[in-house]
């Protein structure tokens, strides 16, 4: 990864809305320790204002902070849901422009856990080691992921057995990729620690016969064409559930061989309506030609009235010059970072799917969708949030793969783990400021003295403009 460009940061950057809350703006370096008793102009923009200058603000309002400490600390109410500028100047030198966002109660007790809910390992037709897969995952800054290698059921359990008692901060989702006998619709399944694919490889006979039944209770306003593969979807998602799991319609305009798709426009609508599933694979692993036509069919469904959940799944076969890893996944916003927890999220529409090019980080650009409130919290996470945490996590990825190899031991994985959560709990307003000890301060005080001392010189900053963190 690439340098990043901040300098300061907000403890927390995510707010309650219509709450006062304290607001600390602390330095990333050293150098960059607030004057101690300067006063500092702060102004705080809503974003989503009625702004009619297009620039900043009309009227800006402003205040000012006195520094203690190395850092500039004041109480402040964020109104409403959204994102908000906070510039800090000092005389006519504009300092740093940070971005923050505020969340009504419901949403700010959630965690955002970046997911997967469909991948691949070496054990179906993946290319990967279960558990190297887990580590590659994590490397990229996923807090969550399911193996849902086909028809199978048991490999994630590898993963579980090569860190067990490791803390990796990464969440192991039970699934599999279920496709019945007879049946072209792929159903990625998840949660649950009872598997669906066992039932009608171990006893066929008595798949047939269950079967045959649930053809009886197709509905008569499915056209019979279709009331085969209906009643295989309906067995199907039916025992997903008694196993405690989550249904997902996986990837309807994938293209086997790159002839056709594996379900038709029409016979894809009747399986979202029918309410056998819950949730909507909206992108993954089915080209752009196939997204783009699976959010055309989400979109008119919606129009109609359709409630489901969507999620981005990667369904990731190789890792490697990949279009879809790791560029395709959900973003879930969960109360608790357990396996209920995000199946309860999902459950509640409380996730997104996400899809982004694979250019460059600097310029990468996502496209997340979903309701417009959950999207546009989505945006700033994916702009000002993701990429930091990512730089935590490629870390612990790196350490748990030599984990696994015998080549690192757990204290490496874990100490990594805690970097990143110390980061994560401190921006959502669960852990403290990272504030400069006493001995920092005295070290830059030391430092700023000899340079002060020095020829006045153009790249001098301590008492100039910063270049604009934007």
């Amino acid at each position: 990864m690439l340098p990043t460009k901040e300098i300061y940061s907000t403890y927390p950057t995510v707010f309650p809305a219509e709450k006062t809350s304290s607001v600390t703006i602390a330095p990333l370096e050293r150098a960059f320790s607030f004057v101690e008793d300067a006063e500092y102009t702060v102004s705080i923009v809503p974003v989503n204002s009625d702004d009619v200058s297009n620039y900043y603000t009309a009227v800006k309002p402003s205040f000012t902070v006195v520094a203690h400490g190395g850092l500039l600390k004041f109480d402040y109410c964020f109104g409403g849901e959204q994102e908000h500028m906070i510039i800090v100047e000092r005389g006519e030198n504009a300092l740093c422009r940070l971005f923050v966002y505020s969340l009504y109660e419901d949403l700010y007790a959630t965690l955002p856990l970046k997911s997967d809910f469909h991948s691949h390992s070496y054990r179906s037709d993946g290319q990967r080691d279960p558990a190297a897969l887990a580590g590659f995952y994590r490397e990229q800054g996923y807090d969550c992921f399911a193996l849902t290698d086909h028809n199978r059921f048991y490999p994630g359990g590898e993963i579980d057995e090569v860190y067990e008692g490791v803390n990796t901060g990464f969440l192991r989702v039970h699934g599999e990729e279920v496709h019945a006998p007879s049946s072209p619709v792929h159903i990625v399944r998840i949660g649950g620690d009872v598997s669906v694919c066992e039932q009608y490889f171990k006893n066929p006979e008595k798949y047939d016969a269950e079967v045959a039944e649930y053809e009886t209770r197709v509905p008569e306003n499915i056209p019979e064409k279709y009331a085969y593969r209906y009643a295989r979807a309906m067995w199907a998602t039916e025992k997903i559930h008694e196993a405690g799991g989550l249904a997902i319609f996986a990837h309807p305009y994938w293209r086997p061989k790159n002839l056709v798709y594996n379900v038709c426009d029409e016979f894809a609508s009747i399986l979202l309506k029918s309410g056998m599933f819950d949730a909507y694979e909206l992108v993954g692993g089915m080209g752009q030609v196939g997204i783009n036509r699976s959010i055309a069919l989400w979109s008119e469904l919606r129009a109609e009235g359709l409630e489901i959940s969507v999620v981005g799944s990667s369904d990731v076969h190789k890792i490697e010059n990949s279009i879809y890893f790791p560029f395709c996944f959900t973003l879930v916003f969960a109360t608790e970072q357990t396996e209920n927890g995000v199946l309860e999220a999902i459950k509640a529409g409380k996730s997104v799917a996400v899809e982004a090019n694979g250019s460059d980080e600097y310029a990468r650009q996502f496209r997340a969708y979903g309701s417009l409130r959950l999207v546009s919290y989505a945006q700033f996470l994916l702009t000002h949030y993701f990429p930091k945490y990512e730089r935590y996590c490629e870390s612990i990825g790196i350490s748990m793969r030599a984990y696994a190899m015998e080549d690192a031991p757990k204290e490496l994985v874990e100490l990594n783990e805690a970097l990143a959560e110390r980061f994560r709990l401190r921006y959502f307003g669960r852990l403290g400021a990272l504030c400069p000890s006493s001995e920092m301060l005295a070290f830059e005080n030391k430092w700023r003295a000899v340079q002060l001392e020095g020829p006045l010189n153009k790249g001098s900053n301590i008492y100039g403009a910063h270049n604009m963190q934007i």
